[in-house]
């Protein structure tokens, strides 16, 4: 028989469990006082333990949070009285926790009903479910550690059944039944049905996190358990936040018995439960959005099986707040407003949208890749401020991935439908397969959602070709098409080469112009083709600047088609992020004190543009050279690295790879001048038909902006703090004295 020692009677000090677990001196003083009393027959000990300062006892301790558990308590304890393990193997620990309803008096009568069980009990007069298991874990003694709610039971093989499975690096899971009010059991519950199949198996913590979204069924090691701690900040899912940490635990696996004969967790329904909250906008959305936040602060140091199983436990903290929006849209709104208050960037915003979207993109190009037009269409996106579904195509082999360019239009998202082809920019047959089959995923959602909008961006051609297809089919539907650069031109100024074949695509896109009178106009390839059918089709036709426009319709001598495509033209610079977008993550730079800091963003060239720079920093006399640096982030690191080392300039120029989007948008909010430069024009070209997308990225920052200018430009017109001439040494370097005589 195992007997413990009550070490406090009458009054009891509220502040006792943290000085316990603050306080060694005094936790010092109550083990030696609880080890000197240990022989007497004493129902029940009010005490405390120092998590791993002793060696841990074989066996198992379950740890009950109850508060206000007066009335429960005497069922839970009873299943315990009747585990086949036996009593010298195990301990129940109690902390109730909140305003005393005569519990811990309780406890002391079922101690003495049950005098083989080992009872240890604590108070806090803090109501937390979360802080209450903090303590339990503190005052753990066993090898392994199992959670009990108060009002629930275990099933007589419970203990047993999970310590013959326990071991090192193991989590044992075991079946949980449902029990009724009126007590019928319910074996068929969604949970165990899950956890059934898994039965005789051992695998990967990670390829079953749905296991982790609850207290219940589960045993750890002790040691493992005591490495993290609830948070007693949350009101709800602090046990799937706290489980959830298990997967920064290298090599952890789940174990199912194949054998589990009454060796469930018998969860009890009821309205006392801690576990099961009510159908409230606080529970349903605010908390769960604040579980979200929890889960995703979570440090999974670049695991992908980790990351992936993280974000099946937030899909389904999120789909939860889904379904309760989804018969009460009118709070959506403030359900958004909750998750960027919680700095929710990345989190899976578009499950709060399921089946809202009216608005359909092609986009060919898009989230999550890194690309300009990924990055464009994105906060293109973001500024029409209308839930949409977007259809794109894989660009894995020829982008790279950024998670962060599907985080700044997360919230604006409701499906991302992604097409599996050979992407291709000018291959008519992989851009025709992408077309045909974004249509018939248009189609199968449009019978339901009844689309009102359709946008699409390119250059890759391939978005406005899915768009003219759908709108052939679908002339209700409002299409608005941008351009990002000139269409049948490239940077040169020279004719793109890219033939179209005579198949089903290309006859319905030239149908199409021939209904409409245009049918003369000179088509040789499939950009000819694509930008012409846009023209002439699209509702509205977007511009980032007029020069654009000017150069485009300069290839077409109809004044009727010229008249057709001014008439509906928007000239629409590129959008400026979302203000939240600059603070969403830290972009982790040290930058020197005392000096100017300059940064640009984007692509290296030796003989121009920031090769310029360059040399132009070189020839400043040495006063003002040691009072810049210049801070270049490329595609190129290495290249820039050689160039400055031979120019003797490796002290002023710091080179770095690209940043990911959302760390790129806060970096240009911590340098004093951010650098942006023209395309340099071919001779061949009358006008600078480009605007560069990062100036609508630096302009968001509200720092000082700088442009390498070609005489003209729709960057030329821009409001900017400094201006040089484009492939002018002598002009950027008396720029350059200007910013650091101002700034420095």
């Amino acid at each position: 028989m195992t007997a413990t020692t009550k070490t406090t009677t009458g009054t009891r000090d509220p502040d006792y469990p943290r000085r316990l677990l603050l306080d060694e001196a005094f936790l010092s003083a109550e083990l030696e006082e609880l080890a000197q009393r240990r022989s007497g027959p004493h129902p029940v000990a009010h005490d405390h333990r120092a998590g791993p300062r002793q060696e841990a006892v074989p066996g198992v301790s379950v740890v009950v949070a109850t508060c206000r558990g007066a009335d429960r308590l005497a069922t839970m304890m009873r299943s315990l009285s009747r585990q086949t393990l036996p009593a010298a193997l195990f301990e129940v620990v109690v902390v109730c926790n909140g305003p005393d309803d005569g519990s811990m008096e309780l406890l002391d009568r079922l101690a003495g009903l049950y005098p083989e069980l080992t009872v240890r009990a604590v108070a806090t007069g803090e109501a937390s479910a979360g802080g209450a298991r903090n303590i339990g874990l503190a005052m753990a003694r066993r090898r392994f550690v199992t959670m009990l709610d108060d009002d629930d039971e275990l099933e007589p093989r419970f203990l047993a059944t999970a310590l013959d499975h326990a071991g090192e690096g193991t989590v044992v899971l075991l079946p949980i039944v449902d029990v009724s009010p009126a007590g019928r059991r319910e074996e068929r519950n969604h949970l165990n049905l899950r956890i059934s199949r898994l039965a005789g198996r051992r695998l990967p913590v990670h390829e079953a996190p749905w296991a982790l979204g609850f207290n219940a069924c589960k045993l750890v090691e002790t040691s493992v358990a005591r490495r993290f701690t609830y948070d007693p900040a949350l009101s709800s899912g602090e046990d799937v936040v706290y489980f959830a940490h298990l997967l920064t635990v290298p090599g952890l696996t789940l174990t199912v018995p194949a054998a589990a004969e009454e060796s469930a967790y018998l969860r009890h329904l009821s309205e006392h439960s801690v576990s099961r909250g009510s159908d409230t906008f606080d529970f349903a959305v605010r908390q769960r959005l604040e579980c979200v936040r929890r889960l995703m602060d979570i440090e999974l140091e670049d695991d992908a099986a980790a990351d992936r199983a993280r974000r099946r436990l937030v899909e389904a903290q999120m789909a939860f707040t889904a379904r309760y929006l989804q018969d009460r849209p009118e709070l959506r709104e403030e359900a958004m407003e909750i998750a960027a208050d919680q700095g929710l960037t990345r989190a899976p915003l578009h499950l709060l949208n399921k089946g809202l979207a009216r608005d359909l993109a092609f986009l060919y190009c898009f989230a999550p890749y890194s690309d300009s037009s990924a990055v464009v269409a994105a906060k293109a996106l973001v500024e029409r401020g209308r839930v949409t579904d977007v259809i794109t195509a894989t660009m894995d082999g020829v982008r790279r991935r950024d998670p962060d360019v599907r985080a700044v239009v997360e919230r604006w998202l409701d499906e991302l439908v992604v097409i599996e082809t050979r992407p291709s920019f000018a291959g008519w047959g992989d851009i025709g397969a992408y077309a045909t089959q974004a249509l018939a995923a248009a189609e199968e959602r449009a019978a339901v959602k009844h689309y009102e909008r359709m946008y699409s961006r390119a250059l890759w051609v391939g978005s406005h070709v899915a768009a003219a297809l759908y709108k052939l089919r679908h002339w209700t539907v409002r299409w608005s098409a941008e351009f990002s650069d000139p269409m049948r031109r490239d940077a040169q100024g020279v004719p793109r080469v890219g033939p179209f074949e005579d198949d089903d695509v290309s006859r319905r896109l030239l149908a199409g112009v021939r209904a409409r009178g245009f049918d003369h106009e000179l088509v040789t390839s499939c950009f000819d083709l694509v930008e012409l059918a846009t023209f002439v089709l699209a509702d509205e036709l977007i511009f980032t600047n007029a020069n654009q426009m000017e150069y485009m319709l300069a290839d077409y001598d109809d004044p009727r088609l010229r008249r057709l495509v001014r008439g509906k033209a928007t000239v629409r610079h590129h959008p400026v992020p979302p203000a939240t977008a600059y603070e969403a993550v830290d972009a982790d730079l040290v930058l020197p004190q005392g000096c100017v800091n300059i940064a640009y963003f984007g692509s290296f060239y030796p003989s121009r543009g920031i090769g310029e720079v360059l040399v132009a920093l070189a020839g400043l006399d040495e006063t003002r050279r040691r009072r810049v640096r210049l801070h270049v982030f490329t595609n190129q690191p290495d290249q820039v690295r050689e160039q400055v080392a031979v120019m003797g300039m490796a002290p002023q120029v710091h080179a770095a790879p690209y940043l990911p989007y959302l760390a790129f948008l806060n970096a240009c909010t911590r340098f004093d001048v951010l650098l942006v430069n023209d395309v340099v024009r071919d001779p061949s070209m009358s006008i600078n038909p480009f605007l560069p997308s990062k100036y609508s990225d630096y302009l968001g920052s509200g720092r000082a902006i700088w442009g390498l200018l070609d005489e003209g430009s729709a960057l030329s017109a821009m409001d900017l703090d400094y201006r040089a001439r484009v492939g002018d040494v002598v002009d950027i370097r008396r720029t350059l004295e200007r910013i650091v005589d101002d700034l420095g």
